[in-house]
């Protein structure tokens, strides 16, 4: 495992919240720029109250078959990248697990796992560090190549 990987962890978090969002913006809106769509018809009718004289009506709605599929589609793809998310959460605990210095690991998992910045990991792990000092004792450990 590397940097890369491990970065990916906080793009796949972000991935999956930008998807909720369009979900609840689906949900609460009734439709989204790229969502579901107003349509538009025209029914024949007549008055509801004497005389019955035949008219044209405008009937505005939702369409509703668009909307429940793009709605299906977004929480499908949500649920996949949850599980990519999980697969992906595994492998680094594995993978940071079996790192000999506690400091990395706490500081790859603050920093990944966790998604802290630097300030937040070097506050977090205490003992004077910077956050330039654990950015730079991560980088050297996957320079290092272990």
């Amino acid at each position: 495992m590397d940097k890369e990987q491990l970065s990916q962890l906080r793009y796949l978090r972000s991935e999956i919240e930008m998807l909720k969002q369009q979900i609840n913006e689906l949900e609460t809106a009734g439709f989204c720029a790229d969502g579901a769509r107003m349509v538009t018809d025209i029914v024949r009718g007549s008055n509801p109250e004497h005389p019955f004289e035949p008219r044209t009506f405008v009937v505005k709605g939702l369409d509703h078959d668009g909307y429940g599929r793009k709605l299906g589609r977004l929480r499908q793809l949500i649920r996949r990248r949850a599980g990519e998310l999980a697969d992906a959460l595994i492998a680094a605990h594995e993978y940071i697990d079996a790192i000999d210095d506690s400091l990395i690991r706490q500081i790859i998992t603050l920093r990944h796992v966790c998604g802290l910045t630097w300030g937040e990991v070097a506050a977090r792990v205490g003992g004077g560090n910077t956050a330039e000092s654990v950015r730079k004792m991560h980088d050297r450990f996957f320079e290092r190549g272990e």
